[in-house]
This record gives C-alpha cells, sequence and structure tokens, in this order.
C-alpha cells in the first residue's frame, strides 16, 4: 500500500543521484497491536496513583482541620501523585501513540539507502546505508505483508573510545514483504568492498 503522499514524502528527502526503488507507508493498526503489552502495564500503574491520590487526600483532610500551620501544609501532599497518574495515563495511551505515529510514517527504499520517515510538519528521517547493513531478515503473514528487520552497526565516538553497537530499524506492516526484503538485500549486497 503506497499513498501519493508517501511517495512524495520520500522523494523530497532524496540527495542528488539517488533514485527511489520502492516506497510505502507503515500499517498503523500494527502498530497500534504492538504498543497492548505496555498498555496493560498502564493500567495497574495509572492505578496506584489514583489509589496513592485518593489515600493522601483523606489522610491530608483530615490533618488539615488542625488549627496548627505545619499541618495545613499537608494539603499539598495529594498533588504528589499527578505525575504519576499522568504517565500512567500515557502509557495506557501507548496504543494511541502508535497509530497515529504509524499513520506518519513513510518507508523508502534508494539506490543508496533505506529510510525510515516519520512525523508530518517536523520530520524525523532515520537513514541506513549499504555499509551500515548486516542482516536483514523477515516475518510474513499469511495475506503477504509483514515486517523486514534490518540490523544495522553504528558507530558510538566519545572522547576515550570508540564502540560499535547494533541496532535494529524496522519497517513493520509493509505490504509486500518479500520484494521489499528481496531490495533492501540488493543494496546490502552491493555495499562497496572495505
Amino acid at each position: 500500500m503506497d499513498l501519493g503522499g508517501g511517495r512524495l514524502r520520500a522523494q523530497s528527502e532524496l540527495q542528488p543521484g539517488e533514485s527511489l526503488c520502492w516506497t510505502g507507508v507503515a500499517d498503523p493498526r500494527r502498530a497500534t497491536l504492538s504498543a497492548l503489552p505496555v498498555a496493560l502495564f498502564g493500567i495497574p500503574f495509572a492505578g496506584f496513583a489514583l489509589f496513592w491520590i485518593n489515600g493522601a487526600y483523606h489522610a491530608s483532610s483530615s490533618i488539615s482541620k488542625s488549627p496548627n500551620a505545619f499541618a495545613k501544609s499537608f494539603s499539598f501532599f495529594p498533588l504528589f501523585g499527578l505525575p504519576f497518574l499522568l504517565v500512567g495515563l500515557a502509557i495506557i495511551l501507548a496504543p494511541l501513540w502508535a497509530y497515529l505515529k504509524g499513520r506518519s510514517t513513510v518507508y523508502a527504499v534508494t539506490n543508496q539507502r533505506v529510510m525510515v520517515i516519520s512525523g508530518t510538519s517536523n520530520r524525523s528521517v532515520k537513514s541506513c546505508t549499504p555499509a551500515d547493513i548486516v542482516s536483514v531478515e523477515h516475518r510474513e503473514r499469511p495475506d503477504g505483508s509483514g515486517d523486514v528487520l534490518i540490523r544495522t552497526n553504528s558507530l558510538l565516538r566519545s572522547s576515550n573510545m570508540n564502540a560499535v553497537s547494533q541496532m535494529t530499524i524496522g519497517l513493520y506492516g509493509v505490504s509486500n514483504v518479500k520484494e521489499v526484503a528481496r531490495q533492501v538485500m540488493t543494496l546490502h549486497t552491493q555495499r562497496p568492498a572495505a
């Protein structure tokens, strides 16, 4: 599935001499399903925050009835639970955030690199060149769609040392997964010899 807007967004990121081989958009439903386990963790997190806020409110309301000014300062105590409640709600809404991000993600394979373009007005572009690619694998579903997982090496430099770390770039929910994996493998085999 490729929307015209996705192809235009990918073309706007091309470097001189670079041409598109394939573009596609993420399947936001797949991203939503993958975020469900995280959301389930948010339910007890937010529930405990609500329980704590309620308990702190009842405890501080009985303390604040005292004529002592120091005791009245405990009336703000329940507010300390609000950040935890907000974090819990954000975790619960993880499938919604994943769906919205998936709707605005475009994948592209060019003759020089693989790109993952996220966002609409504020774009984020992750690229990997053939020299970065270590391995390519794909997971296919019965309908021919699936995920392409690209393992890459990246060099982390600091003042004391250089370290190589592996990172996985995923093209999730692409409609013709075998064809896309073949194109990424072709790009991987065209890398220059070191």
